[in-house]
Formats: C-alpha cells, structure tokens, sequence
C-alpha cells in the first residue's frame, strides 16, 4: 500500500455522519474503531441512553454503532467475515451506516469539535504508523506461508497481515488458500487482534 495520505477536514460541530466519512477516509483496523468508539461514540450513546431513552431510535443505532465499532468489525475480519477484495473497512463502515436511520447520521455529536478533529487526526496518524509496522509482519508472514505452503493458519495470519496493510486483493486470495487448506475460524489460534 502507497503512503496513506487523507486531508479530515475540521468542522466546527460533527454529525455522526461526519465521522463516519471521515473513518471511511482513514481506511480504520479495529484497534482505531475500537478507539473511536471507547473515547467518542461511548459518550454520545451514554448521552442520548440519560436524555432520550434506551428505546430512542437514535440511542439504539448509537449502540448498534459502538457495538460494531468495538466488537463485531473485529470478530467479521477475525472470523473471516471480511474476506473478499471489495471487503474494505470503508465498505464495512458504509454497510453500517446504511443501516442508521437519516436522524441518526444527521444528529450533532455533544462534544467539542477541536477535540473531535484531534481523535480523528490521531486515529489517522495511528493508522499511517500501522501499515508502516505491520508490513515488516506481512514480509516475515510471506516467508512463514513459502515455508509452511500447506498451514491454513499462516495463510490466514498472512490474509490479516496483508488486509490490515490495504492489500485488499492479495488478502483475498490468501484467505481463499487458507480456507482450500481447511480454515476454520472455531479452531483458529487467532481470535483477537
């Protein structure tokens, strides 16, 4: 993957919909998703859970949104959910959102915009610094997989190596050898990232 370069623009309020725009430009591992949801999201929900109500259509799609952004975008790459070339972060983000009401997308996130933009600089900055380390485990991974051709579970820690770099198809493909050899998600080491 060429040098991930994103311009975020700085809003002076943030919509829900803006951050997840600004998530599909950043391209996010679970760990920043993960992050996003912990330090922004999670204050929101909490917000309109105490104002609005556990069963407010806005309150239930902001949990909807935490949980994916905590939980389930990582157990879909782990469990090889997220396995073929158009499976992209940004796609997965955009099946969420798409899922949200119009309310949800459009409703103003109660906290300060400076603090905002600076998440979403670090999750972009966090996000530059991942390809760059995780390409040296992605050459180690390829050696491991030439070493070991017949390991489901190489070719499986190489399909998360190289979809976590943005090599999308390449991805693909090792996660298709894997699952000829006999991966499978119960019994694989990998249940985390």
């Amino acid at each position: 993957m060429a040098e991930l370069e994103v311009e975020l623009s700085e809003r002076t309020k943030y919509r829900i919909k803006d951050v997840i725009g600004d998530l599909k430009k950043i391209g996010p591992t679970p760990s920043i998703t993960y992050k996003i949801g912990s330090q922004l999201i999670y204050y929101e929900y909490n917000l309109c859970h105490q104002n609005r109500g556990p069963d407010d259509s806005i309150t239930s799609c902001l949990e909807k949104l935490l949980n994916f952004l905590q939980h389930d975008y990582e157990r879909q790459l782990v469990q090889g959910e997220l396995c073929k070339t158009a499976d992209t972060p940004k796609a997965a983000l955009h099946r969420v959102q798409k899922e949200m009401t119009p309310e949800t997308l459009k409703h103003l996130i109660d906290r300060p915009s400076d603090y905002i933009y600076e998440l979403l600089e670090s999750a972009y900055e966090t996000r530059r610094k991942e390809i760059k380390r995780f390409q040296v485990f992605e050459k180690a991974a390829r050696l491991e997989a030439e070493e070991n051709p017949e390991d489901p579970n190489v070719w499986n820690k190489l399909r998360l190596l190289l979809w976590i770099i943005g090599q999308y198809k390449e991805a693909s493909q090792a996660f298709q050898k894997a699952k000829r050899l006999g991966w499978d998600p119960a019994t694989s080491p990998i249940v985390g990232l």
